[in-house]
């Protein structure tokens, strides 16, 4: 039971949101101040927005979506009982609908500029299994607060993403999918 512990619901409310949001924005305007130093801008990790990287986001979207509810039902195959589709480790306190937006615009945008676009650049010239992995590892270090659900489902999040990434070098489809994510996530803990 001491391993199958999963991790205090996450509370999420309008001022959480706007203290993440801010920490975010800080951190990403730093990021790009050292990649302007090293010569990076946006276009360097395939930002180009587009109706075709938007389809590949929703397609994304379902292939991860898949990946994470196949681990899922291999982790209560293993352990029954251990993880619920359902259970989203987050619980909604009072938050309204411009800073559900206002999040899920930013973070996936946040994560997906940090934690892929800036990581695979550094790491690309070790090639494509170190940059996925620390990449995807990351990841799971970044909601590790989620307990066991962050390997779960955080991890294959991470991997998905990883590879989609070091195929194509775009991050545009990555946010859309983040952004898909997130906004089902939010609302589906708000209506329950």
């Amino acid at each position: 039971g001491h391993l199958m512990h999963v991790a205090q619901p996450e509370q999420v409310s309008n001022g959480i949101v706007l203290a993440v949001v801010v920490m975010q924005l800080l951190v990403m305007a730093f990021a790009f101040w050292i990649g302007h130093i090293r010569g990076w801008s946006l276009a360097t990790f395939g930002s180009r927005v587009s109706w075709k990287g938007t389809g590949a986001g929703v397609l994304l979207f379902i292939v991860t979506t898949a990946v994470v509810l196949s681990c899922i039902i291999l982790t209560n195959i293993i352990a029954p009982g251990a993880r619920s589709h359902a259970d989203t480790g987050v619980r909604v306190s009072g938050l309204t609908l411009p800073f559900l937006l206002l999040f899920s615009i930013v973070n996936p945008i946040y994560e997906e500029v940090i934690g892929t676009g800036y990581f695979f650049h550094s790491l690309q010239r070790y090639g494509m299994l170190p940059a996925v992995l620390a990449s995807a590892f990351f990841r799971t270090f970044l909601h590790s607060y989620k307990g066991l659900d962050a390997v779960i489902m955080v991890l294959p999040i991470g991997l998905v993403f990883g590879f989609f990434y070091w195929r194509w070098r775009q991050l545009w489809p990555l946010v859309v999918a983040h952004v898909i994510i997130d906004i089902w996530t939010l609302f589906a803990v708000a209506a329950a």
